[in-house]
C-alpha cells in the first residue's frame, strides 16, 4: 500500500446547502471539538458565512464535518470540493496529515489523534512483508519512507518522542476520563499524569533507595521526563544530590586559593563518604536527577590522590555497563536482525577504540 498520498483536486462548486454523506469512521478519527470551539466556530460561520470548502471524497465529507453540522442546522450556504483518493486508506491518511499540519494540538492530544491510525499503519506493514518487501521499510504517514517500526512511524507522525509517546499510549489505554479531558486542555503535562497513573497502579508496593538504601513507598520515586520507569534513587536523595552538584559546581568555579574546603561540601559520593581518609574538596561522580555527572577540578598532584582517579575510572567503567545492560535489556526479539546486531557492535568497537586511544594517549604523556 502506498502511503504517499496522491489526489487530484476538483473545482469547487458553487455555494449552497448541500446534503452530504458522513461516514461514521472519518468523522470519529478527529478529536471533536469543545464547547467553546463549537460555540466561536458557529457564530463565526453566522457573521461571515462559511469560506473555505468542505473537502469530500465521493460524495463523503473528509474536512469540515463540524462547520457541515452548523451549517445545515442554520442554513448556511457552502461549496465543497472533490478529491479524488486512490483508496480509502489514502483518504484516512490525508485526514491524518490535513489535522496534524492544521491544529494546535499539544503531544498527548496529537498522540491520540494518531493512534487512530495504528491499525491502518500495522496493516500496512503487514502487506508489504506478504508482497515479499519486508526489506523496505513501511512509509511514514508524515513523509516519504523511513526506517523503523510502526511505534517509530506513530510517534515520529505525532510529533513526539519515542519516551512521551509510550507515555501518552498508556495514557489513552488506561487514564480515567477526568484525566483525559485534562490532558486535553492542556491543564496537566503527560509525565505528571503519567507518574499519578503508575503511582495509583502502583498502590501499596516499596522500592530501596539505591543511595540511603531505605524502603519507601513508589510515590517517594519520581519517574524522569525521559523514561518510563521510577527512579532508582528517592526524591529526598535526589534533592540532596543535586545541592551537592550546585555546591561542587560552584567551588569549582572559585579561583584555587579560594576554592571551598571539604567541610564546605555538605555530601559527598557514597563510595567517598564511606573512606575514613579525608574527603576529597571535589566529588567526583555523583547522581542528579537519576544520572551520573561529573564535576571535575584539579587534584593535588601526589600518589596518594590516584585512589580518587581510580574511581573515578570505576564508576565510568559501572556506568557503561550498567547503561549498555539497560539498552540491551530493551533489544527485544522484533528489533533483532543481523543488520542491527552488527550496527550495535561497531558501536562498541567504536567506542572501546576511543576509549583505548584516550588511555594510550595519556599514558604516553606519563
Amino acid at each position: 500500500m502506498v502511503l504517499a498520498l496522491h489526489c487530484i483536486s476538483s473545482e469547487m462548486t458553487e455555494k449552497k446547502v448541500y446534503e452530504l454523506t458522513v461516514d461514521p469512521e472519518f468523522r470519529d478519527l478527529i478529536p471533536p471539538l469543545n464547547e467553546e470551539e463549537l460555540k466561536l466556530l458557529e457564530e463565526s460561520l453566522v457573521a461571515d458565512g462559511c469560506e473555505s470548502p468542505l473537502i469530500v471524497w465521493n460524495g463523503v465529507i473528509v474536512d469540515g464535518h463540524n462547520r457541515y453540522a452548523i451549517c445545515r442546522k442554520r442554513e448556511i450556504s457552502f461549496s465543497t470540493q472533490e478529491k479524488n483518493f486512490s483508496s480509502r486508506d489514502d483518504t484516512m491518511l490525508w485526514m491524518l496529515r490535513n489535522q496534524l499540519g492544521r491544529r494546535n494540538l499539544n503531544s498527548y492530544q496529537r498522540v491520540e489523534l494518531v493512534l487512530k491510525f495504528e491499525p491502518l499503519v500495522k496493516s500496512a506493514a503487514e502487506q508489504r512483508m506478504l508482497a515479499g518487501k519486508a526489506a523496505n521499510p513501511v512509509p511514514t504517514l508524515a513523509q516519504g519512507q523511513t526506517k523503523g517500526k510502526t511505534r517509530d512511524h506513530l510517534s515520529e507522525a505525532a510529533g513526539v518522542s519515542h519516551g512521551t509517546f509510550a507515555k501518552a499510549k498508556k495514557l489513552v489505554q488506561s487514564a480515567d476520563e477526568e484525566t483525559k479531558r485534562e490532558l486535553r486542555a492542556g491543564k496537566v503535562t503527560v509525565n505528571r499524569a503519567y507518574t499519578e497513573l503508575l503511582e495509583k497502579e502502583h498502590e501499596g508496593e516499596t522500592k530501596i533507595c539505591e543511595r540511603c538504601k531505605q524502603e519507601k513507598p513508589l510515590s517517594a520515586f519520581s519517574i524522569p521526563s525521559n523514561r518510563r520507569s521510577f527512579s532508582s534513587v528517592c526524591r529526598d536523595c535526589e534533592k540532596e544530590i543535586s545541592a551537592v552538584a550546585k555546591s561542587a559546581a560552584e567551588a569549582a568555579a572559585k579561583p584555587a586559593d579560594t576554592a571551598a574546603k571539604p567541610a564546605d561540601i555538605a555530601a559527598k559520593p557514597a563510595d567517598i563518604a564511606a573512606s575514613s581518609e579525608p574527603p576529597c574538596p571535589i566529588p567526583g561522580m555523583v547522581m542528579h536527577n537519576g544520572a551520573p555527572i561529573h564535576v571535575e577540578r584539579p587534584l593535588p598532584d601526589t600518589p596518594e590522590m590516584f585512589r580518587y582517579v581510580a574511581d573515578l575510572v570505576k564508576s565510568c567503567c559501572d556506568s557503561y555497563v550498567i547503561g549498555l545492560t539497560s539498552a540491551m535489556r530493551r533489544y527485544s526479539d522484533g528489533m533483532g536482525s543481523e543488520e542491527h546486531n552488527a550496527q550495535i557492535l561497531e558501536m562498541v568497537r567504536r567506542t572501546n577504540a576511543q576509549v583505548l586511544t584516550i588511555l594510550n594517549k595519556r599514558m604516553e604523556e606519563k
